[in-house]
């Protein structure tokens, strides 16, 4: 069965967002109990583990597509962000910057990648992703949001205000968090 790319990353966004709303008419066999044919039931298959809330199968299903397709890069991102999920930080930044090498435009490759270089401490390459995540979508608030408290973290505050100025006109709830994370660095 063949599905666009685009389904995916619009399924993935959702599937990686879900608190278990998404409840599947069928639950997912576990995945050593499945025959699976190709590299699309395995990518469909990650993406319901993922819903189901089982990680480690969802990882193991995203590892299986690549393979399969070692130049998927919507694979590479779905196991990176299942790797992020488990706690495996490292390994999660290198799928995801796989992911982004075989796909330069993939933004949500490079929301990924910011996120978790961000939550990892590797403020300025968390800095990188967002920016280049910027490139390609740019009135992205939370990216914005995201820069200016890694400036923050790198003691750049000016650029921190640069980002400020840029979101206030964006979202003015998210500008309010980085004003106050802005004011409570500078007191400390």
């Amino acid at each position: 069965m063949r599905h666009a790319k685009g389904k995916y990353l619009l399924l993935a966004l959702m599937a990686s967002l879900t608190t278990g709303a998404f409840t599947p008419q069928n639950p997912t066999p576990p995945v050593d109990q499945e025959e699976f044919r190709d590299a699309d039931d395995w990518f469909q298959s990650g993406l319901a583990f993922n819903s189901e809330g089982k990680y480690n199968d969802a990882a193991h299903a995203f590892g299986r597509v690549i393979s399969i397709e070692p130049d998927n890069a919507f694979a590479w991102m779905n196991l990176g962000t299942m790797q992020a999920v488990l706690g495996d930080y490292d390994k999660s930044m290198e799928s995801l910057r796989k992911s982004v090498r075989l796909s330069p435009n993939l933004a949500q490759g490079y929301a990924n990648l910011g996120e978790v270089c961000f939550r990892a401490g590797h403020f300025p390459e968390a800095i990188e992703a967002y920016g280049r995540l910027l490139e390609i979508w740019p009135d992205n608030a939370y990216a914005h949001y995201k820069r200016g408290l890694a400036f923050l973290f790198i003691d750049q505050p000016s650029r921190s205000q640069e980002e400020y100025a840029l979101l206030k006109n964006m979202d003015g709830e998210l500008a309010r968090q980085l004003l106050h994370a802005m004011e409570q660095a500078k007191n400390h």
